[in-house]
């Protein structure tokens, strides 16, 4: 029994995976032989991976005559430069994340696959048994990686998507609504942002010896800042945090302002405001001496779009599993999985 996840479902398992595996488990596209999802397969696959949703999107070598009903398949034909795929169970088989990004680059729309291109190059994982949703992980990859893949894959379908996205994916956003600040405020206009640039996430500072006795840390990381402009941007959820973790969270900005920094705060209902998000744009803007001035025709389009798209990851995972895990983070979204029943050769 062997049975191989492509995409959507890929992405659901990997959001969720503690790590990426060790490159022993990597296996060619040769392994693709004989894996049609089949009734046994695929109840194994309920069972061991309960987060991923139904239906499972799964690649085959060529087209299967008789789908099995809770899955939708992908033939795929290419010549894989590398190894990828990865064992993540018992005859189980997930795309590396690179090729997920590739391959959810044919199926979701430019925002959406910003969204879980700084997922996957993230620091956070979900994880319902938190009180916030998410615990922490190494980056399972990043957008060096990604691009190198690629360059050596470049016939893949969905390539030209996973570029133009690529360019606005971040490395190592610690949540979904601290990418989704990132993505407001740094988006070019075209792209329904507000085309601030530079803004490093998660940036480790060492900060002056008055500011380190403030914090009572030797280092401070703020969400979003900008180091020539001497700002940072904060997102606060004020969601299921003890006074010791307010507490600390107020001495940060408190260091920060010590050592020259403007400190713009953004709560969950704000960020969820596109009417408020322009003011801190403009606010933030004025710090850096730039002027926030939407000229693309796209924008208004766009920055609709991506405020429907919102921050949440719920959709990737069967609500069930998610059932008690916080409403920050990953509060289920609409249901449906994009996709036909059957899709052509890569």
């Amino acid at each position: 029994m062997r049975i191989f996840l492509y995409g959507i479902s890929s992405l659901s398992f990997w959001l969720s995976a503690p790590g990426r595996p060790k490159s022993t488990c990597a296996v060619s596209a040769k392994a693709l032989r004989n894996c049609d999802p089949t009734a046994q397969s695929v109840a194994y696959l309920a069972r061991a991976y309960p987060q991923i949703p139904e239906p499972y999107h799964v690649i085959v070598s060529s087209q299967h005559r008789d789908p099995h009903p809770r899955a939708i398949t992908h033939v795929s034909v290419f010549a894989y430069a590398d190894k990828p795929f990865y064992r993540i169970g018992n005859g189980v088989y997930a795309s590396c994340p690179e090729l997920c990004f590739v391959q959810l680059a044919h199926d979701l729309p430019f925002h959406e696959l910003v969204k879980v291109g700084d997922a996957l190059c993230g620091t956070f994982i979900i994880d319902p048994a938190r009180s916030n949703g998410l615990a922490t992980r190494m980056p399972l990859t990043t957008k060096r990686r990604i691009e190198a893949y690629l360059r050596r894959n470049a016939g893949l379908r969905g390539a030209k998507a996973a570029r133009r996205a690529l360019a606005s994916v971040t490395d190592g956003a610690a949540s979904p609504p601290e990418s989704f600040l990132r993505m407001v405020l740094g988006l070019p206009y075209r792209c329904g942002g507000y085309q601030l640039e530079n803004l490093q996430a998660n940036r480790r500072l060492r900060p002056s010896r008055k500011a380190r006795a403030i914090a009572g840390r030797e280092s401070l990381v703020p969400d979003l800042c900008s180091l020539e402009g001497r700002l940072a941007i904060e997102y606060d959820s004020n969601a299921d945090l003890t006074e010791r973790q307010i507490g600390r969270d107020a001495s940060k900005r408190l260091a920060l302002e010590a050592d020259g920094y403007k400190v713009i705060t953004v709560t969950k209902p704000q960020l969820a405001d596109a009417g408020h998000m322009a003011r801190v744009a403009v606010e933030a803007g004025r710090r850096l001496g730039r002027r926030v001035r939407p000229q693309s025709k796209k924008f208004p389009a766009q920055n609709r779009l991506l405020f429907q798209t919102g921050w949440s990851l719920g959709k990737y995972h069967r609500r069930e599993w998610l059932a008690g895990a916080g409403s920050l983070e990953v509060a289920p979204a609409a249901d449906g999985q994009p996709g036909d029943r059957h899709r052509p050769s890569e």
